[in-house]
This record gives C-alpha cells, sequence and structure tokens, in this order.
C-alpha cells in the first residue's frame, strides 16, 4: 500500500493532507509566505569581487595616468596644414576663471586637511580621479591669469588665429600671450597642442605648435605660449597632497 503524503504542522508537528492552508489542530498557517532566499556560491561572490577589482583597477592606473600625462607631457590634440594666419598684436588676455576655482578649492581642502578632516580630501581625490579617467579637460588656466587675475585685469597681450585643416575638417586655432620659437607658416604641416573650447571641436586654444618638414620629423623650434592647464588633473594631485598631509599630521 502506497504512504499517503502529508504535510507536518511547523508549530506542532501534526501531520496534514497535502494542500491544506492551516493546521487541523492548532490552526497554524501551513502556506510559505516567502520563499528561502537565494544562495550565492563561493565562486560567484569571487567573481563579483574580481569584476569591482577590475573596475577600480582600471578607474585609479588609467585616471592617474591620465592625470599626470596631461600635467606632464600631453599628447598633441591635432595634427594637419596651416591653410590661414593672422597675428593681432594687442588683444585683452581671455577670461580664465578656473584660476579662481584651483584656488578657492585648494583652500577649502587644505582647512580641512590642516583641521584633520582628511575624508574631505580624500572624497576630492576620488572624484577628481574618475574625472581624469572620462579625460576630462576643460576648464583650464594659463599663466596668464596670475597676470590678468583670472581675467579680472584688462591687460592685453598678442594673439596668432590659425586655421588647420585636418581629416576631420577645418578647426580654428588661437595662441594667445607672449610666444618664443619659430612661428608656423602657411603650406606648414603642424602637431597642435592645446584644448577643445567647444563641443563640436572646432575651436581650439593653443599653446604648442610644431611644424613638420616632408617626412613628417620635426622643423626648427616649437612656437610656445603660455602652457594650458586642465582645472581636474590638477585638483587631482592638489587634493591628494592635502590627503597625505593630513593623514601625516594628524596620524591614525
Amino acid at each position: 500500500m502506497a504512504a499517503v503524503q502529508t504535510v507536518r504542522c511547523p508549530k506542532c508537528g501534526h501531520e496534514n493532507r497535502v494542500g491544506a492552508k492551516f493546521c487541523a489542530k492548532c490552526g497554524t498557517s501551513l502556506v510559505q509566505d516567502s520563499l528561502p532566499p537565494a544562495t550565492v556560491s563561493a565562486e560567484e561572490t569571487k567573481e563579483a569581487a574580481r569584476k569591482i577589482w577590475n573596475t577600480v583597477k582600471t578607474v585609479v592606473t588609467v585616471g592617474g595616468r591620465t592625470a599626470w600625462l596631461e600635467l606632464t607631457n600631453p599628447e598633441p590634440t591635432l595634427e594637419g596644414t596651416v591653410t590661414e594666419k593672422l597675428k593681432v598684436e594687442s588683444v585683452t588676455a581671455p577670461s580664465e576663471p578656473a584660476f579662481w576655482g584651483a584656488i578657492g578649492a585648494g583652500v577649502v581642502l587644505l582647512t580641512f586637511s590642516l583641521t584633520g578632516r582628511w575624508f574631505f580630501p580624500f572624497l576630492a581625490s576620488a572624484a577628481f580621479l574618475v574625472l581624469s579617467w572620462l579625460k576630462w579637460r576643460r576648464p583650464y588656466f594659463s599663466a596668464l591669469a596670475l597676470k590678468t587675475l583670472g581675467g579680472i585685469l584688462n591687460k592685453q597681450t598678442p594673439s596668432w588665429n590659425l586655421k588647420v585643416k585636418t581629416a576631420s575638417g577645418e578647426i580654428q586655432v588661437i595662441v594667445y600671450g607672449e610666444a618664443t620659437g619659430d612661428e608656423p607658416q602657411i603650406g606648414d604641416r603642424v602637431k597642435v597642442w592645446g584644448i577643445f573650447d567647444d563641443k563640436a571641436q572646432t575651436k581650439l586654444r593653443a599653446w604648442k605648435i610644431l611644424s613638420l618638414d616632408p617626412a613628417g620629423q620635426p622643423k626648427g623650434q616649437p612656437f610656445t605660449a603660455p602652457r594650458l592647464y586642465p582645472l581636474i588633473p590638477v585638483l587631482f594631485f592638489l587634493s591628494l597632497a592635502l590627503f597625505v598631509l593630513a593623514l601625516l599630521v594628524f596620524p591614525r
């Protein structure tokens, strides 16, 4: 004779018929209100941790390297042929409010560091690291900002306006400030270092232009003006330094 299947009451242990919603003896509900929690294997946990670590490692290594290269050895922004050139002897120096942004952020972070609140410079370092990883280059400032206080003083400076034809189209290039080196000429093949002023990447503020010979090798001395510094990498290293300072002044 086949055994009759029953459902044991979790409270009194009475055997009830299959399908019963309540215990016939004590009235306890026999319906499970929720499913048991899903179990995660050790291998799945390790895989999730590995993915998180790889993401963090990528952000730290790529973001840190990008920030370092932006300040020490940036790559050329574009390469093309000069099609037009115009020099203006005296124009009002451009406004560079990022200069005040760097000073303001530095003062705030220094205050936190000197009061032992190391967590704020740490968070700032992490945020600027991610933005460096995303290759944020604007806003920026140059040595001209020191002379004009970020654009508050209406100082006059020379400028060079060029049009450079590239594979993606014609780019308007402008150089501000006293420059040294060999000026590029119309028809020269050039490499240009600078930062685009618009999302469409049609206007470039340049600080270095290198002319090339027909073989693609450097020709003459680079034409250089006051260097442009992207704000994000500057703030990354500043906040990192102040984070370390806070740990040294107020060791845990």
